[in-house]
């Protein structure tokens, strides 16, 4: 029988996997790495993919798959995606056509929950505004005034992988951690893990802080917004390390200006730096630029991981699949949703 071709559209080529898995893929498929700076458009991935039985992507470099591009590509049964977050795919669409998904669920889990702790430390104690202050990058007269976080309370949203170990960080820092799920068994587990849960109402009143940590799914709308914000004591945090999304960005600038918010960080780039740039400049705002993922250690694994994800792939026996057209006992599903790389 054939060998499958398989396509891989990353920044990195063929460095995105590691050596030893590397040399199993060139033993039982066609591997074609294509290093890209970015997506291709509709007419290039046509011809990127013509013939590609699988591809592999990361989420900077994947086309849209929607279902014109899915008429030009037959033979594609399966993308296996070098990332947590897969919210930019129709999971549907995909699975009507008969083309499985697989991802990388825990690659990434204790950096990105690093960066959260960072960005609530950040906005706390106001670190970077006291950096930019030291180099001339802000007005001198910029106050420089924090608060102690320990003691305080810490809402979580969202406890798969990446929010429970924003708990465990935050009772590490002495803080009083609560959290909610729409999830009931990502719910369950924290409760497991001794974490106090409660509906996002519930949270949102008692919290002084809150990291957002849940799931994106496809279209869905924003967990966090004015009203959310709203129910808010005066005055507290807002850490976003999840989707951009997920928050709604002009409510989020209101509830600053009001004081409802003292300060809001979020792992992406979301101002408008004409209509809100002096909440960047007064470091009331603080983004990140999807860094949090971005390690040494999580590259390696990322390389690993992904390569072994490929192999199950081209054997059919694929891990972590969101979907797949022919599961065996061996797929892990994941739930739906996620994170994103």
């Amino acid at each position: 029988m054939e060998n499958p071709t398989l396509v891989l559209l990353t920044r990195r080529g063929r460095a995105s996997v590691d050596d030893k898995c590397w040399e199993d893929l060139e033993r039982c498929a066609r591997v074609v790495a294509v290093p890209r700076l970015r997506a291709p458009d509709a007419y290039e991935a046509a011809e990127l993919l013509a013939g590609a039985d699988l591809l592999g992507a990361t989420n900077a470099c994947l086309p849209t798959m929607d279902e014109a591009l899915l008429d030009e590509l037959p033979r594609l049964r399966g993308i296996v995606l070098y990332a947590t977050g897969y919210d930019h795919l129709d999971v549907v669409l995909l699975r009507s056509r008969g083309v499985g998904l697989s991802v990388l669920p825990d690659y990434a889990t204790n950096a990105v929950a690093e960066q959260a702790l960072a960005l609530l430390l950040a906005l706390a104690t106001r670190l970077h505004l006291a950096n930019d202050r030291s180099r001339g990058l802000c007005d001198p007269q910029t106050s420089l005034r924090g608060i102690e976080l320990a003691g305080r309370n810490l809402g979580v949203i969202g406890l798969g992988r990446i929010g429970r170990q924003v708990a465990r960080l935050g009772r590490a820092l002495g803080m009083n951690v609560a959290g909610t799920d729409t999830d009931q068994v990502a719910a369950l587990r924290a409760r497991a893990n001794g974490l106090r849960t409660g509906g996002l109402e519930w949270l949102l009143h008692r919290s002084h802080a809150v990291i957002m940590c849940a799931s994106q799914t496809y279209n869905r709308s924003p967990i966090v917004g004015t009203y959310e914000l709203g129910l808010l004591p005066p005055a507290a945090l807002l850490v976003n390390v999840a989707r951009a999304a997920l928050v709604d960005t002009a409510a989020a600038t209101a509830a600053i200006r009001s004081g409802r918010l003292r300060g809001y960080a979020v792992d992406d780039t979301v101002l408008d730096p004409v209509v809100d740039g002096d909440l960047s400049a007064e470091g009331r705002v603080l983004q990140t630029g999807h860094s949090g993922w971005w390690r040494d250690e999580v590259l390696a694994r990322g390389a690993r991981m992904w390569g072994e994800r490929l192999l199950a792939a081209v054997h059919n026996r694929p891990l972590d699949a969101v979907t797949w057209p022919s599961h065996d006992a061996r797929a892990r599903p994941v739930p739906t949703g996620g994170r994103r790389k």
